[in-house]
């Protein structure tokens, strides 16, 4: 099985315009944007830190480990009160880290997907 992996990095604002400019230019005549797509950057070590918390850290295992059914079971499954996971899980959802997809079975429901599994994280000194 292929390693899919989103990397999360810090940079300055201009680093983050020049590199959105070079990947239009390069989507414009064609080529392929996929780093781009599977990169989040942050303009500080903090502003990293405060997001991807080690209870997020938990969460986004604990989905793609024991893929739960429902906000109401990941919740259970990490001894957290559910309005703080569903917060957390929008946060992740906002940014990329985590999806909802609608599984049709007997009936409608929506699952939770964290569909990588490695997290990189690269700071520049």
């Amino acid at each position: 099985m292929k390693i899919k992996h989103i990397t999360l990095k810090v940079k300055t604002i201009d680093e983050m315009a020049a590199d959105f400019k070079r990947a239009w230019k390069g989507a414009g005549k064609g080529r392929s944007v996929r780093e781009a797509a599977e990169t989040i950057c942050f303009d500080s070590v903090e502003d990293m830190q405060k997001f991807l918390s080690p209870e997020r850290i938990r969460l986004l295992k604990t989905v793609h480990e024991k893929t739960p059914k429902s906000i109401y079971e990941l919740a259970k499954l990490l001894g957290r009160d559910r309005k703080n996971v569903t917060e957390d899980v929008k946060m992740l959802e906002a940014v990329g880290l985590i999806e909802r997809k609608t599984v049709k079975n007997k009936k409608e429901r929506i699952e939770l997907v964290v569909d990588y599994d490695r997290i990189q994280m690269d700071i520049a000194v």
